[in-house]
């Protein structure tokens, strides 16, 4: 007993060693669950399912999971985030990463599309009012997918290969215009595509030259269709040639398949400090068939023939390919501390050689089979040079001049005077400017304008002969107070006889931010007006007429955050938008939510939100809805 009394005397007697900290732990997740009810819901519901389309029923409103593994032998670090799961856009996104070794990215979108605005694409509307359709003409309801999964290799290292692939599908159904000679009949619509990109390279980060290298292609295909099994007197309102033009049935297919392969690459040198040049380049080459198959049967007419028709058929079948290569350099020289060069040229050429077979059998005879062909031709180039002269400290000045050039070659079309193709040019020279300018430390402001003049474009609504200027400021008035401001404005006319284009358009904006640690809110208001007046051709005349279009909008939001004791917190805010002009609407959305902590790892959500529309000239579309959430957050 003594001899196990000493020995144990010598260990008690030691400084005991201090106490090792907890092991953190690898896993750390949360997630807010919660349940979405709708009351004192009115208005019309398609409209609301247009704009918001947010449902009742239990919802995932958002997760995250972060693990750290305490070897890090094939990883550093895992993510798991997602959000809306049960709303119609939901996501989840995947992150994992090993230092040095790779990192890899996986991102997927469900999207459930719903458009169906009853005032859009309804041309009976002005005749049988607004109960005429519970749909337009133009709609859809459709679940559309989307994926993409990136990886990097060697990530910071000189030699970084990457790869990736991105698909697209939606499927879905809605309504879509049969159009055929003299009159034009709503069907019903099955919508189905699909879109996959692939891709892979080499990335090179070297002291003075980076280099990035890409090989890729892309597949895509389209069986849309269209059917009308009901008798359907179309939007023509009057008889045509003494005669009720209807469409009794009627099926419509699209077979659209394409695929191509392409090229890029760019490299940026650095042969002395005061001079970089860079270089891009691609090249594409898709191609793509297409097959179409249309019966109808009714009290039809058929423009070619000039002769009404009980039955039609129409088979056709042909291809495109459309070559595309696309190159742009860049230099960039500092002769001086204070001034800097850079003058770059891009150019774009691309043409579409395409044929088309077509054959109709009308009442059962077959008419002469046609054969078309067709092409597009299509250049355009665009050289800029600025130069950037540091003034002072405090006053940065820059100016410089940019051109775009081009030029165009497609058939002329059937109603248009002329040969059989028809040329079009591009010609515009800008001239730019602006400058940054910081008076004091936490001031800084800026601006930029570009005036531009144009001799011809292709399109009557493009840029021809306008003025654009944005201005931006930013005032940091304290660790807790910030304020930004910007403005734009942009004209644009084009005086071609015909056009007679005056386009203007302007935003002005207003932040103001403030933070704290119990308090946080953010105010944000917008001014923006657009007016645009043209002329434009009556299908039916050929006459010019005049469309005018007004929008003068005003947009804010609100949103203040307070921390209050036992680390719970309150949201405060919404937004509003109120327009005058050809279309006056208004939305007002205003929020208010309220989190309280129950554990070390869960709390409480409750949510209440107000949405509605309203708008003067189509009172039918307006909607109003209480949307209130009750949630609760988990964690571990």
């Amino acid at each position: 007993m003594k001899f196990c009394f000493l020995a144990v005397v010598p260990l008690l007697a030691q400084n005991p060693e201090p106490a090792q900290p907890p092991a953190e732990n690898p896993l750390r997740m949360w997630s807010d669950i919660g349940y979405r009810f709708l009351a004192g819901q009115h208005g019309s519901l398609n409209a609301y399912r247009s704009v918001v389309n947010l449902g009742e029923g239990p919802k995932l409103l958002q997760f995250q999971s972060v693990y750290k593994p305490p070897s890090r032998q094939i990883l550093d670090e895992l993510k798991i985030h997602g959000a809306n799961w049960g709303d119609p856009l939901n996501t989840l996104q995947v992150n994992a990463e090993k230092n040095s070794v790779y990192r890899a990215l996986f991102q997927y979108r469900n999207l459930a599309y719903f458009n169906a605005l009853p005032s859009f694409a309804s041309p009976q509307l002005a005749r049988l009012g607004p109960e005429a359709f519970t749909t337009n003409q133009r709609s859809m309801d459709t679940r559309q997918r989307f994926l993409n999964f990136d990886l990097d290799l060697l990530p910071g290292k000189r030699w970084q290969p990457f790869f990736g692939i991105a698909h697209n599908s939606g499927r879905g159904h809605g309504v879509s215009p049969i159009v055929l000679d003299e009159n034009s009949y709503p069907g019903a619509n099955r919508i189905d595509f699909g879109y996959t990109v692939f891709r892979g390279g080499l990335r090179y980060e070297g002291g003075l030259v980076h280099a990035h290298l890409e090989q890729g292609g892309a597949t895509f295909a389209d069986a849309s269709s269209l059917l009308n099994t009901t008798r359907n007197t179309g939007n023509r309102d009057l008889p045509y040639l003494g005669r009720t033009l209807s469409l009794d049935d009627t099926s419509r297919l699209y077979d659209v398949t394409g695929s191509h392969i392409y090229s890029s690459g760019d490299l940026t040198l650095t042969p002395a400090n005061w001079i970089d040049i860079s270089t891009e380049f691609y090249f594409s080459q898709p191609r793509s068939k297409v097959r179409f198959n249309e019966s109808a049967r009714g009290s039809l007419f058929w423009l070619d023939a000039l002769r009404f028709v009980n039955g039609q058929q129409s088979l056709a079948t042909g291809y495109a390919n459309q070559p595309r290569v696309s190159g742009a350099v860049t230099l960039e020289v500092r002769p001086h501390r204070r001034l800097r060069i850079i003058d770059s040229i891009q150019t774009e050429r691309t043409h579409n050689a395409g044929s088309l077979a077509l054959s109709v059998n009308l009442d059962g005879r077959a008419q002469r089979p046609l054969n078309f062909t067709d092409r597009l031709i299509w250049h355009q180039h665009e050289q800029r040079l600025q130069a950037f002269h540091e003034v002072h400290n405090k006053l940065t000045i820059f100016g410089g001049h940019r051109y775009l050039w081009g030029d165009a070659q497609v058939r002329r079309a059937e109603l248009a005077p002329g040969g059989p193709l028809e040329q079009g040019y591009l010609n515009r020279h800008s001239a730019i400017g602006g400058f940054i300018y910081r008076p004091l430390t936490k001031l800084i402001l800026n601006g930029e304008t570009e005036v531009g003049r144009g001799g011809q474009t292709y399109f009557r609504t493009s840029l021809r002969n306008f003025e654009q200027v944005r201005l931006r400021a930013r005032y940091q008035l304290s660790e807790r107070w910030q304020f930004n401001a910007r403005f734009h404005r942009l004209d644009n006319r084009n005086p071609t006889p015909g056009v007679n284009l005056n386009f203007a358009s302007q935003q002005s904006n207003l932040t103001w931010q403030y933070t704290s640690k119990k308090l946080a809110w953010m105010a944000d208001y917008t001014r923006a007006t657009i007016r645009s007046d043209i002329g434009m051709v009556v299908p039916i005349y050929y006459d010019i007429e005049r469309s005018l279009y007004r929008d003068n909008a005003h947009v804010g939001s609100l949103a203040v955050d307070l921390n209050l004791p036992r680390k719970s917190s309150v949201m405060l805010g919404g937004t509003f938008f109120r327009s005058a002009g050809s279309r006056p609407s208004r939305m007002y959305q205003p929020l208010a939510r309220l989190r309280v902590p129950v554990g070390a790892a869960s709390g409480l959500l409750v949510e209440w939100r107000h949405v509605s529309l309203g708008q003067a000239l189509y009172s039918y579309e307006a909607f109003g809805v209480q949307q209130f959430i009750f949630g609760l957050r988990i964690g571990k």
